[in-house]
């Protein structure tokens, strides 16, 4: 009768640590990257033979039930839209990896920010690996992304139409306030004329913008046209600016594409330079690839250091440190690579994988504990009824 309640007792016990699991789950069905948990039961017996007048088999005896161990589900979990270009979700089988002081940690939860040293870390302050081009696991940084370097302007793209005045007295066109930059960032204006010689073939001259009236022009050149489009060879002028501080540069005004000679009124531009200011760093983001992209106030772009991710073997490799951290358990192997590369997975940038707790399966399993933890206490209460009415008889004789 006594081991009956010791039965009881185990029941209670281990449905009680059942329902701390199932609590735990559901108290984190918000938290992004958890891994819910199940506890697992087994049956405990003992073995014992009898005397010479007992069956020759042995006989099997339940003496109740203990945890055995948890169990972690590694189901992908449900994918949430934030928005925030450096939240990444992996589809695959790829770990985020992490560096916590000394230790690598693994998570598949991907909501990232860069802290006041430029360090790309999780919402636990851990800092993310990135591969290097040794493949040594390096923190990621926006080191030498800080600025860009201007850029001095080596072609200017034209487009529009520049009026043909075939049959019509010549009529000259011109295109004011061209920008150019320097090699320091300056920025400088041309102003460009251009004068129908007939048969489709114009002179084009560049001036300063800043120049006085009679100065010497920057540069000539000429276009021919035939049938209303450019000759390739004769669609190109080039000319040297030469500024105060700098050195000279070429700059190639390109009329190859976009650009025409028809009857129509002229309304020829310019349609790109390639030329640009000195940036500074305007914002961030995480490609699918996992590569740091930044964008500089000038509207040019950078890229940085590309994301590493991590792939066990087995599920049972990992160990839980947090409900989305994990830890490599001793001997078992990693191996380290991109996203996109072989098995690594995707990563959806502006996402991030929520928790994989089913509220369903937890709800049910809620009732489970509760009705296992409730006849588990009937047992014993029935079994101390029992010992109870032992004595009773005891006494009474």
């Amino acid at each position: 009768m006594f081991d009956t309640i010791h039965i009881g007792t185990s029941g209670l016990m281990t449905h009680a640590q059942g329902l701390k699991i199932v609590g735990n789950n559901l108290a984190n069905v918000n938290t992004p990257g958890f891994k819910s948990s199940q506890l697992q039961f087994g049956a405990l017996f003992e073995q014992g033979g009898g005397g010479q007048y007992a069956p020759r088999q042995d006989t099997v005896t339940g003496v109740g039930v203990e945890a055995i161990a948890t169990k972690l589900s590694f189901r992908i979990g449900v994918d949430q839209s934030t928005g925030n270009p450096l939240d990444l979700a992996v589809d695959g089988n790829g770990m985020f990896v992490v560096k916590r002081g000394d230790e690598l940690l693994y998570t598949r939860s991907g909501d990232f920010r860069f802290d006041a040293g430029n360090v790309l870390v999780n919402s636990a302050g851990d800092k993310v690996q990135a591969l290097d081009s040794g493949g040594k696991l390096v923190d990621v940084t926006l080191e030498g992304l800080g600025q860009s370097k201007p850029h001095a302007t080596t072609s200017v793209k034209m487009s529009g139409n520049l009026t043909s005045t075939v049959a019509v007295p010549p009529v000259d066109a011109t295109v004011n306030a061209v920008t150019i930059y320097d090699a320091n960032g300056g920025t400088h204006s041309v102003n460009l004329s251009f004068k129908d010689n007939g048969s489709g073939q114009y002179t084009v001259t560049v001036m300063d913008a800043a120049a006085a009236a009679g100065a010497t022009p920057l540069g000539t050149g000429t276009l021919n046209f035939a049938g209303g489009f450019p000759v390739s060879g004769k669609d190109a002028v080039t000319f040297k600016y030469a500024a105060t501080g700098v050195p000279a540069f070429d700059v190639k005004l390109d009329f190859s594409k976009d650009v025409t000679s028809l009857l129509t009124s002229t309304t020829l531009a310019v349609a790109s330079q390639d030329g640009y200011a000195p940036g500074v760093l305007a914002d961030q983001a995480i490609a699918s690839d996992g590569t740091v992209t930044v964008r500089y106030s000038n509207n040019q772009t950078g890229k940085g250091m590309r994301l590493a991710l991590a792939q066990f073997a087995t599920e049972d490799d990992l160990q839980e440190v947090s409900g989305s951290l994990f830890e490599k358990r001793s001997g078992a192997p990693v191996r380290y690579g991109h996203a996109g590369a072989e098995s690594f997975g995707t990563l959806s940038p502006g996402h991030r994988e929520g928790s994989n707790v089913d509220l369903a399966e937890e709800f049910g399993n809620l009732i489970l504990m509760q009705r296992g933890y409730q006849a588990s206490s009937h047992v014993i209460s029935t079994a101390n009824d029992m010992i109870q009415q032992l004595f009773d008889m005891k006494g009474r004789g």
